[in-house]
């Protein structure tokens, strides 16, 4: 066994119907691992709103290396407006979040077509009238004394939970 040089690594160059929606996140770091995962995991791109760091950033760049340049993004000032317009084209608007309603991604029955999933605040969370508009909560068990994890680790694992469920 020896491991993969760069140039070696088999890519499906598939795309997956999947929008990644981030309402005032503040560290850009974890945007740059929003950008990382949605072009590891070949998703439609990122929705970076209300106040989101955007590119072009230093932090964004160095954690995302060169994704930005290969992944769609759009910015967006107010999530509320660009959910409701989502919903009106026929998006499935999915929350990642713990609430009194959730369910596990691991049994959740995951739609196809188009797919907004929310991954909120990194530490308020997905606001209620964002919460209001989606179509479901969804949210990975927490088997310790944590309840909630960071969120770009978090949103990795749900993405990849999504993309085995679309298989």
């Amino acid at each position: 066994m020896r491991q993969l040089a760069h140039h070696e690594v088999p890519r499906s160059g598939h795309q997956y119907p999947i929008w990644l929606l981030l309402p005032d996140w503040v560290d850009p770091r974890n945007v740059g691992s929003a950008f990382r995962l949605a072009d590891a995991a070949g998703l439609a791109g990122i929705v970076l709103a209300g106040s989101t760091p955007a590119p072009p950033n230093p932090k964004i760049a160095k954690t995302a290396r060169s994704t930005v340049r290969s992944v769609s993004y759009r910015e967006v000032p107010d999530a509320v407006a660009y959910v409701e317009s989502e919903r009106a084209r026929g998006s499935y608007v999915l929350a990642l979040e713990l609430t009194d309603t959730s369910a596990s991604l691991f049994t959740y029955p995951v739609p196809t077509g188009n797919i907004l999933l929310i991954a909120g605040n990194e530490s308020a969370g997905i606001p209620a009238n964002l919460l209001a508009l989606s179509h479901a909560s969804v949210h990975l068990p927490m088997h310790g004394q944590n309840t909630s994890m960071n969120v770009s680790v978090a949103l990795g694992a749900a993405v990849y939970v999504l993309l085995m469920k679309l298989q």
